[in-house]
């Protein structure tokens, strides 16, 4: 089997203080982040100092960053489906700013890749798909104009309707953040069909768990710590292995009331899970 970087997602924690999370991150064992910016000021040079010098004294390796949007609602369902990503044209001019100034910001720290939440994808024939998928398009050519390849995320959509998307955005650096969770949680797929579908694609995964919802699609399926709920890791992990997956696998856990408890039993369980599975 591939050998893999495991990394944590830095918004997991829950903190406001990228600096302080950076910093628990390397504490609690890890030797890789996922960064985003949990601060304003992190984008100014003073705040771009700061988090370089943290890199540096942690150690902390960044396989991606993330670009989380303002104004996103994952209270329900329905409130994400109509305020992620770039659904609503209304926000638009905002985020695709935003993309432009954090992609820059990330490309100065180093960072070659990074993951964005589209929102949902509206279907084929749906009159919404054409402009959505415009507002895609310039997106990630923003990202891309600063050098860096760019990962989706998943879960909104099956795994196959996504792939289709891909096909038809045509560009070669946009590939998938895989999180085998997200499909449960949305009620969106089998998350071994959605990796069966995307592995060739796949450039990272997220290590989540979850179970799913009493009404699929309607209401949200429960995040849970990694390894006690009903994503079948092991065999996603192959699953994607076998399409030619060789990339970071990242904790993310997006509930609970210990995020950085969960984090360290996450990264003992991960590693565990892969000696057993290179056994």
């Amino acid at each position: 089997m591939a050998k893999h970087t495991i990394g944590a997602a830095l918004w997991s924690l829950a903190m406001d203080n990228t600096v302080a999370s950076l910093e628990k991150i390397a504490e609690l064992g890890y030797t890789a982040v996922q960064l985003t910016f949990r601060q304003p000021t992190d984008t100014r040079p003073e705040g771009m100092d700061r988090i370089r010098d943290a890199l540096n004294r942690t150690g902390l390796a960044v396989p991606a960053g993330c670009i989380i949007f303002p104004g996103e609602d994952y209270s329900s369902i329905q409130a994400i489906r109509k305020t992620g990503g770039f659904i609503d044209p209304n926000d638009f001019p905002e985020r695709l700013k935003m993309c432009r100034d954090w992609s820059r910001a990330m490309a100065d720290l180093g960072i070659r890749h990074v993951t964005i939440h589209a929102g949902f994808i509206p279907p084929a024939g749906d009159p919404e798909r054409a402009a959505f998928m415009d507002r895609l398009a310039t997106a990630v050519d923003a990202i891309h104009d600063e050098d860096l390849t760019i990962g989706m995320e998943t879960g909104q959509e099956s795994g196959e309707e996504l792939a289709k998307a891909l096909d038809e955005l045509g560009r070669d650096y946009l590939t998938v953040n895989f999180d085998p969770a997200n499909f449960i949680l949305y009620g969106s797929d089998d998350p071994i069909a959605a990796a069966k579908a995307l592995a060739p694609r796949t450039s990272m995964a997220h290590m989540k768990d979850g179970t799913k919802s009493d009404q699929p699609g309607e209401t949200w399926g429960e995040d849970v710590p990694l390894g006690t709920g009903q994503v079948p890791l092991e065999e996603v992990i192959r699953t994607l292995e076998a399409g030619g997956f060789t990339g970071a696998l990242v904790v993310e856990r997006e509930g609970g009331s210990d995020r950085a408890g969960d984090l360290g039993r996450a990264r003992t369980f991960l590693e565990d899970l892969l000696a057993k599975m290179g056994e």
